[in-house]
């Protein structure tokens, strides 16, 4: 839920990876990971996908 909210953000690979304390390639996966859940192809539909489910909401961001 931290790397949507992250990505709902605009927040980039490396920042997230900071914030949180992992490495790049892991914030991939787990994106992968959101992607292939949500049935996004990137970011935005991602995003957009969790708002729409009530995974986030606008008070998130």
């Amino acid at each position: 839920m931290q790397i949507l909210r992250a990505v709902a953000k605009g927040h980039a690979t490396k920042r997230i990876a900071k914030d949180l304390g992992l490495k790049d390639p892991s914030i991939e996966t787990h994106l992968h990971n959101i992607f292939k859940k949500l049935n996004a192809s990137n970011r935005g539909a991602a995003a957009s996908a969790a708002l729409k489910v009530g995974l986030i909401t606008l008070a998130d961001l």
